[in-house]
């Protein structure tokens, strides 16, 4: 039976009226979003060719972790350096940490130096520009937080679980091996652990902060997660627009988020190093042993691919070696 006008007229008129709701709530959630997001210091994205990009077209969204300690007394420079990759086609979040007395190539310095010195010397512009061009990368996004700042969000988190070996422990005044719920403080104080191990060993206690702080966000209901968020966004600097954020929200569903891959450059930490230089008065500055081939495992680790380093990757080892004499 075919359907009268007047419930015609009457249907429409209900499906404009739900039609109008959705769209007054996503208007609504937008707004809201942006109100949290605006509590951010955000910053003009790079153009084109601005951070020496290279050319890379997997399907992988890199985005660089700074945490500045300015508590050398001669300015801040960066003391955590993660690559965040987040691909696509995998499902796969792999966290890099990057060493930061790796010798690398400068441009923005037009010298050979440091990993750490770039941000002392030129800022974020100077490290994404380093990170680049010695390791043929596409960043162009960042995430920036000072250290000091770990106490104040994991404490508005309700403090992490992180599981800590009996020398960690120890150092932080606690029992003997196990996991423990850990104050801003005290994370703060493990992730800053050098004296015990390596600074290889330090980079991989910030990863597992990371991962901890990810999880508490994770297990939150999504109301308590968004009163979170309004708390610690105004410890945040990035260049990321509200848009590109509200994007990664809504992907991070089709991402493994309990399943975080770790990875560090050089791979195999202080057995990588061919040899220690001071420079400028600063050291240890650290020449890998085979750089270019690093970079190749760097980026088999993020992109899966066959990747062979490039004429420029080439051109820094050597340029590395030559300086240490070799």
């Amino acid at each position: 039976m075919n359907m009268s006008i007047k419930k015609k007229k009457k249907l429409v008129i209900i499906l404009s009226v739900i039609l109008v709701v959705i769209l007054a709530l996503v208007a609504g959630f937008n707004l809201y979003a942006d109100s949290l997001l605006n509590r951010m210091k955000q910053t003009e994205p790079f153009q084109e060719g601005e951070v020496s990009q290279a050319e890379v077209n997997q399907n992988v969204d890199n985005i660089l972790l700074l945490g500045i300690d300015a508590d050398e007394g001669s300015g801040a420079r960066t003391d955590v350096m993660k690559l965040i990759s987040l691909n696509y086609d995998t499902g796969k979040i792999i966290i890099t940490s990057l060493q930061r007395d790796n010798i690398v190539w400068q441009p923005e310095n037009n010298r050979y130096e440091k990993l750490n010195h770039a941000y002392w010397r030129n800022g974020v512009k100077g490290t994404i520009s380093a990170v680049n061009y010695n390791f043929d990368l596409n960043v162009t996004k960042y995430v920036l937080f000072s250290f000091d700042s770990v106490k104040e969000i994991v404490d508005i988190l309700g403090g992490v679980d992180i599981q800590l070996s009996g020398v960690e422990a120890g150092v932080l005044g606690l029992g003997g091996a196990g996991t423990y719920h850990l104050n801003g403080e005290q994370t703060l104080s493990f992730s800053r652990i050098r004296s015990v191990d390596s600074d290889y060993q330090r980079m991989a206690r910030q990863t597992r902060v990371i991962n901890a702080v990810v999880q508490k966000f994770a297990d939150n209901s999504p109301l308590s997660m968004l009163a979170t968020i309004n708390e610690v966004l105004p410890y945040l600097e990035t260049n990321i627009s509200n848009n590109n954020i509200k994007s990664y929200i809504t992907s991070m569903f089709s991402l493994d988020l309990r399943n975080i891959q770790q990875y560090q450059f050089p791979q195999n930490g202080y057995d990588s190093i061919l040899t220690s230089l001071t420079l400028y008065g600063y050291g240890p500055q650290y020449v890998l042993k085979d750089f270019s081939g690093e970079v190749e495992l760097l980026h088999q680790q993020i992109y899966g691919d066959n990747y062979t380093a490039s004429e420029r990757v080439l051109e820094v080892e050597n340029g590395i070696l030559k300086l240490a004499g070799y």
